[in-house]
């Protein structure tokens, strides 16, 4: 019985140890394939760009403003954005899957779009115009194989209702915090018509602005090029990377955002004391 009982679990380890050895490599190939394009800058900008207040906070709310501009760097933080989006894509694509992802992103036309992603994301162009400078590409080039490309790469990114459909939950999810903290008695049926009144213009805005904006940031890449990289984002390896990057940054951005409006919300609260 005990000769039995050990080829048992000799057999158990024996299954259990490959499939650890599996999830390890997924692990290690998700952190590499979004460090190669890029993801860990997104992070930071996104961080540096929530902690300062919405245009127009200053004059609206003075005390919700200083509040802000005193607490915001402490609570968004970039690098478990990062960890929760490789977590999301080890989970979501195979081994086979991610090392397409990672070959695509370790080559020259991959590095290429990395790097053009990353300088439009710098500190830098925070003051500039992408979409409007987009425009002004796009009317100068009356190319119409290079507009389909640049069309097919916007969609390959994600519709203009589901990009609008993530940033206004994740608006909901933020502003229904704030004003629980604040003692705002707004009920939240009210809050969700409220937000979703701007659905239909931030979809117009961008079908508008999308494909200037992708005019703008690869605008050195050629029609083939661009043709790869939407081949490659409308792959289904392509595919669950966005799926993934998207649920781990709305599960870790929504928690940030639950804990820094009960942050402002209390130092709000002092201010008016």
């Amino acid at each position: 019985m005990l000769r039995n009982a050990l080829s048992s679990i000799a057999i158990s380890l024996m299954l259990v140890v490959p499939a650890v050895a599996q999830e390890q490599q997924q692990e290690a190939l998700a952190e590499e394939v979004l460090l190669l394009n890029g993801f860990d800058t997104l992070t930071e900008d996104q961080a540096r760009n929530l902690a300062k207040a919405p245009e127009g906070t200053a004059e609206a709310d003075p005390n919700l403003a200083n509040a802000w501009s005193r607490l915001g760097a402490r609570f968004f933080a970039p690098e478990p954005v990062f960890d929760a989006a490789a977590a999301e894509l080890a989970d979501l694509a195979s081994v086979e899957e991610l090392e397409t992802l990672r070959d695509f992103f370790a080559s020259g036309l991959g590095q290429r779009v990395t790097a053009l992603e990353e300088a439009s994301q710098t500190p830098d162009m925070d003051d500039v115009n992408q979409t409007e400078l987009g425009h002004a590409i796009l009317a100068n080039d009356t190319d119409a194989d290079r507009l389909e490309a640049l069309q097919r790469l916007a969609l390959a990114f994600g519709t203009p209702e589901e990009t609008a459909a993530m940033s206004l939950n994740t608006q909901f999810v933020f502003q229904k915090a704030l004003n629980e903290n604040l003692g705002r008695g707004i009920p939240e049926a009210d809050l969700l018509a409220m937000i979703i009144t701007q659905q239909d213009d931030m979809i117009d805005r961008l079908r508008t602005e999308s494909v200037a904006g992708k005019a703008f940031v690869y605008q050195s890449l050629s029609v083939d090029e661009l043709n790869a990289y939407s081949e490659l984002l409308e792959s289904e390896a392509g595919k669950k990377m966005y799926d993934a990057v998207e649920a781990g940054m709305a599960q870790e951005l929504h928690s940030q955002m639950r804990d820094f409006a009960a942050a402002l919300g209390a130092a709000v609260g002092a201010e008016n004391i």
